[in-house]
């Protein structure tokens, strides 16, 4: 299986075509993400341990906050931190704030402080921001990069915070342990460091394969094939959540991803 990876610009056309076209609300598809973040933080993370999400104002944010009520849901210590404050967040992830406060998760503005000591059961879910992300004068990102840069065991949504998908420019220096990329791989992630994402999982949200095929000017030319994508739909049906392998080609082939043939 040989798949390519999409851009930024991309991505945001397969939100819209989602939501306008099939009419799939982006709180479904973020209530997939969180999910399976969930279920990853649990996979890789000792028994009992804590978990503080670090959302952002956004969407991603709101993956972040879905993951938090799922880990309370399950008699785990989750903590949400919003950077932005209550009042910066948009609709949706307004929504699912309202629906862990009720459930009980701890909610806190701000950003939690970093601890002088090592705690393995200690993990950060990075939430902040994700395929959305673009470089520019922002005091409060600067503070959430490097307060992330010098934490453990994190995992991120999507992309790494402050990671641009489409180049793969990198201004955060955050290396997560696992990134859960969510519906398809970034071509950014062609163009960094293992360290930069950690081991690379991908979350099916329910993204129909003719979009990759026909709707969002993926070039199809080898070593990429359609066939692929058969393939990927086949190994979502045994999970939503897989693990990902990316294949650096030599200077004259293009790079690729494939899905880890041994875990689900």
């Amino acid at each position: 299986m040989s798949l390519p990876g999409i851009t930024k610009t991309q991505m945001v056309e397969i939100d819209r075509i989602m939501m306008e076209e099939y009419h799939i609300p982006v709180e479904l598809m973020i209530e997939h993400a969180g999910s399976n973040l969930a279920r990853l933080a649990l996979i890789l993370s000792p028994d009992d341990s804590n978990y503080q999400v670090i959302v952002g104002s956004g969407n991603n944010g709101g993956g972040g906050v879905v993951a938090a009520r799922r880990l309370k849901n399950w008699g785990l210590n989750a903590e949400i931190f919003i950077p932005r404050g209550f009042e910066l967040l948009r609709t949706t992830p307004k929504k699912q704030l309202d629906r862990a406060q009720r459930l009980g998760v701890e909610i806190f503005e701000g950003l939690p402080q970093l601890s002088s000591r090592r705690d393995e059961n200690q993990m950060i879910l990075d939430c902040y921001i994700g395929y959305g992300f673009k470089q520019r004068v922002d005091k409060i990102s600067d503070k959430v990069f490097s307060l992330l840069s010098h934490m453990n065991n994190i995992i991120s949504l999507d992309a790494p915070s402050g990671l641009d998908v489409t180049t793969g420019e990198n201004i955060s220096n955050i290396h997560p342990i696992a990134t859960l990329t969510i519906a398809f791989v970034k071509t950014g992630f062609f163009n960094v460091s293992q360290e930069a994402l950690g081991e690379l999982y991908i979350v099916d949200i329910g993204v129909p394969s003719d979009i990759y095929r026909f709707r969002i000017g993926i070039d199809w030319s080898l070593p990429y094939q359609m066939e692929s994508l058969e393939k990927l739909q086949e190994s979502f049906r045994k999970s939503p959540l897989q693990k990902v392998v990316i294949q650096q080609k030599s200077e004259r082939e293009n790079p690729s991803w494939d899905i880890v043939a041994d875990f689900s």
